[in-house]
């Protein structure tokens, strides 16, 4: 449950209760006649939520105290029928498409200058450096040199100082007198020169055998071949941290174990690329790493393998999870799976190791915001957004469940893909989401003026997400963020880059641009012992234009190498000494200990952070605009079906007729024509209550006039057979949003109730072809976003 912001009078201070994820306190939804401007999308987990959860694994060892066994047998045992059981085929090799390799030539160097060609035509040569390339369909040229270097994929290595060692034909074999041997250190394994970038080439080691091949579209590719025990020594590590071994006096070395027996049964299954290689190096597949890398060829090397993970493998060797069947199961796993398993093949279920990993897992829970641009950019065919309505799996826990598809509705036609589909197209962590529409102010919200917004990095990276959500909301918006700016600080950022200081963006502005409301979100590199007069400029300066209201955001004091509690009790101060000065309290709504997943470095944000401070900011100014503290004036909204005026007809102009009739109280042969015409009988009526009351006579019924006669001109609905000015507004707003020609005679005909059905039917109204207040105002919202 959202509990609504409040605002403390004595200091000036924003300060909002939180319970889980921050979404603006009156978020407005199409059925409130409001179309949304972007999605915020709250979630849980990362990756497919399938089988084992690798942060679940931990909070099982960790916090439970649970075995490896149990653990394996929580995921993938139980009703399943698997059992944990020996391989059959122990030494099985393993084949690794590398996929940073596609397209390029292979190129090897040994450090201990042992390379060996496993082709070449006079055995027990060793090399320094080597490299493969494809001279005809499935034919290599092999040549070598003995100085360690990488040839440049564009020339010919014998202008390089390689010599020709030999022509093969399909594969070009190379490894190092060591490289079957487990036991041997990772600098003696062959190392693979990657593609260059930024003028240099990474060099990562492998062990066993690099392969120079083409698949089966003749394209040429780079396969690493060894033993599955030792290619595993390159995966556990990088599925999960190998620190883990560490943790709880060591019983996180259970999770590195059940990572390192999941990780073979997956393996054991793998067969995905016939004629080349078993598996692949990615995320697709499993993450595999090699043994160490090089960041340049000669850069101090980086071991990828460790002691923990090399022990977990060691320890389980040759275990897999089998089937009753007697055949590997294809033990799936997944980052995190936010408290609750996916289901599939192995049944869904709440998974309390995973909600115990929360201290060490940031993705547990998340947060994104998705702009309605960005929708309607990605599906251009349902015209303008109306709602993204998500449908679950109905298994339980949160939004009961998992995502399993996803309608993404326009005022022109609707598109569902599925919840995986939704997770990959908009890069979202996980599958297992609620999504919720964020509007911009509602039509009746009381009128602000303009805003500046002046930020450091963290406001700078919050750019796209503000401009969605806060910007619709709050449209003069003057947005200057840059990192490294200051509150005062002349020398912060260099001139050539911009304004880098609060003063600099204020004293910058012409006349014209003078804010009636300014946010400024600065201090983090600002010292706390001077800030005080820093702010005293800053106000004074805002002042100084005539600024109505200065907003500061506050700082998150998790960063402990400055005392930012000095920093922010200046800005309290600020509150307390300037009548028009606020504080938004950031601090306070961002320091509970499970939202340190908001943050990257204790200051800047997260994606889920940039999310949450975004919808922070938005419901803390909806809180002061409605307490009226950035207001300048009263709320308008484009009326509908009002004033009725001469020439109007319809149901309206009876009804305003039979309520003249009655106020007046007309005896029967004085009585005007109840005709639904808007004529000089009607006329004379409305100046007769006009004159009576003191006001303007101009023959047209008003919504002064209207209250007089006891008409509720909320109550107004527009339907065929109407003619009034609103009508011509709504058939310009429908010819925008329904991308159709429509003439705008303010005449209420068929072809006029017809796309009104058709909105009406677009925005889950129901489809009745009139325009009431609602229908109105998702019309105009609509209209505006075209």
């Amino acid at each position: 449950m959202r509990i609504p912001p409040k605002i403390s009078a004595a200091i000036g201070i924003v300060v909002i209760s939180m319970v889980a994820a921050l979404v603006p306190s009156a978020v407005v939804r199409a059925d409130d006649g409001m179309l949304p401007n972007a999605i915020v999308v709250n979630g849980r987990g990362y990756g497919h939520g399938r089988g084992m959860s690798q942060y679940g694994s931990y909070g099982w060892a960790t916090t439970y105290g649970w075995s490896w066994q149990q653990i394996l047998d929580f995921y993938y045992g139980g009703p399943t029928g698997n059992v944990i059981a020996p391989l059959s085929n122990p030494g099985q090799e393993m084949t690794v498409w590398l996929s940073a390799m596609n397209n390029a030539q292979t190129a090897v160097v040994a450090d201990a200058g042992n390379a060996i060609f496993v082709q070449d035509p006079a055995p027990g040569r060793t090399w320094v450096s080597l490299v493969a390339r494809e001279i005809s369909q499935r034919v290599y040229r092999v040549w070598g040199s003995m100085e360690r270097k990488c040839p440049t994929s564009t020339t010919d290595p014998g202008s390089e100082g390689f010599t020709v060692v030999a022509d093969v034909a399909t594969v070009a074999s190379f490894t190092t007198t060591t490289g079957a041997d487990p036991a041997s250190a990772a600098s003696t394994a062959i190392g693979l020169c990657e593609p260059r970038t930024n003028g240099r080439n990474k060099i990562r080691y492998y062990r066993g055998e690099i392969r120079a091949v083409n698949n089966t579209k003749g394209e040429n590719r780079t396969i690493n071949a060894l033993p599955i025990e030792t290619y595993l020594r390159g995966v556990v590590p990088r599925e999960s941290p190998a620190e883990w071994g560490a943790a709880a006096g060591g019983a996180g070395m259970n999770a590195l174990r059940a990572q390192a027996v999941a990780a073979r049964s997956y393996s054991a299954t793998e067969n995905r690329y016939a004629g080349l290689a078993r598996t692949c190096d990615s995320q697709d597949c499993q993450v595999y790493g090699g043994a160490m890398l090089r960041e340049s060829l000669n850069s101090t090397p980086i071991s990828l393998e460790h002691p923990y993970t090399d022990q977990a493998i060691a320890e389980t060797a040759s275990l897999v999870m089998m089937t009753p069947k007697g055949t590997p199961s294809r033990t799936e796993f997944t980052s995190s799976n936010g408290g609750r398993t996916a289901g599939g093949t192995f049944p869904a279920q709440v998974d309390a190791g995973d909600l115990a990993s929360e201290p060490v897992n940031a993705l547990l829970v998340w947060t994104r915001v998705i702009s309605a641009a960005q929708l309607v950019a990605k599906y251009p065919q349902i015209g303008t957004l109306t709602s993204v309505v998500t449908t679950h799996d109905g298994l339980g826990a949160d939004w009961n469940g998992y995502a399993t598809s996803v309608a993404i509705n326009g005022t022109a036609s609707t598109v569902n893909v599925s919840g995986w589909t939704f997770k990959t197209t908009f890069d979202i962590p996980a599958p297992w989401f609620e999504t919720t529409g964020v509007s911009g102010a509602p039509y009746d919200a009381a009128p602000v003026g303009s805003f500046l917004f002046v930020g450091d990095s963290v406001g700078e990276s919050i750019a796209s997400a503000f401009a969605a959500v806060i910007t619709p909301a709050y449209p003069t918006m003057n947005y200057q963020a840059l990192s490294n700016r200051c509150m005062v600080g002349p020398s912060c950022v260099a001139a050539s880059v911009g304004q880098p200081d609060a003063l600099g963006v204020i004293n910058a502005l012409a006349p014209d641009k003078y804010p009636n409301i300014a946010i400024v979100q600065l201090g983090y590199n600002d010292d706390p012992n001077t800030l005080q007069q820093d702010v005293d400029q800053v106000v004074n300066a805002l002042n100084a234009r005539g600024v109505q209201r200065i907003v500061f955001i506050n700082l998150s004091t998790r960063r402990t190498s400055r005392d930012y509690s000095l920093s922010n009790a200046v800005l309290a101060n600020a509150a307390n000494v300037y009548p028009n000065v606020t504080v938004l309290d950031w601090n306070t709504a961002s320091s509970a200990p499970t939202q340190s997943r908001w943050f990257s470095d204790d200051v800047h944000l997260t994606n889920t952070g940039k999310a949450e401070f975004t919808l922070f900011i938005r419901s803390q100014l909806d809180a002061l605009r409605a307490q009226g503290v950035i207001t300048s004036g009263v709320a308008t909204i484009l009326p509908l079906g009002t004033p009725m005026a001469p020439g109007d007809r319809g149901d309206n102009v009876k009804a305003l007729q039979t309520a003249l009739n009655t106020y007046l109280n007309l005896p029967k042969k004085k009585r005007i024509a109840v005709d639904g015409v808007y004529g000089k009988g009607t006329i004379a009526a409305v100046q007769t209550v006009e004159t009576n009351n003191a006001l303007a006579i101009d023959g047209a019924a008003d919504d002064v006039v209207l209250t007089l006669l006891g008409i509720n001109s909320s109550n107004i609905v527009l339907k065929q057979g109407t003619k009034h000015a609103s009508i011509k507004t709504a058939q310009t707003a429908l010819g925008r949003v329904m991308n159709v020609k429509l003439r705008a005679d303010g005449n209420f005909g068929p072809a006029t109730t017809r796309l009104v059905k058709r909105f009406q039917k677009s925005v889950g109204f129901k489809q009745t072809g009139a325009i009431n207040y609602q229908t109105w105002i998702a019309l105009l919202s609509a209209s505006a976003q075209r």
